[in-house]
């Protein structure tokens, strides 16, 4: 957890604005390399199709609550380090600009109702 705190209020400083820009970055690393949508689906439903392997299921992004908060900077703390007890793992790997627009585009899957 205390992890979790550092990450994420020592990446705040480098938190890019929300721009469509930044959306657009997050929406193509959400589809592409980062590997949400065999997980959580192409719409973020939880629905991939590796999804009914796991346990507990993937989280439904657009209507479920976050297990580790809801803010942008919580959800960076978790692409960047994971979940415990779940298959969410961390993704430290991809440079931290595209996790800040991933970020932003799953947080803005919500907003989508």
């Amino acid at each position: 957890m205390l992890a979790s705190v550092v990450v994420a209020t020592g990446a705040l400083a480098g938190a890019p604005p929300r721009t469509a820009k930044t959306l657009e970055t997050g929406k193509a690393v959400y589809e592409g390399g980062a590997g949400c949508v065999a997980c959580h689906g192409q719409s973020g439903r939880g629905d991939g199709p590796v999804a009914f392997a796991l346990n507990p299921k993937p989280r439904d992004l657009t209507r479920e609550p976050f297990k580790a908060g809801d803010s942008v900077e919580q959800v960076f703390a978790t692409l960047t380090t994971g979940l415990a007890n779940t298959k969410m793992v961390g993704f430290p790997q991809i440079k931290e600009p595209d996790r800040w627009a991933l970020a932003y585009y799953v947080v803005s899957m919500r907003q989508k109702k």
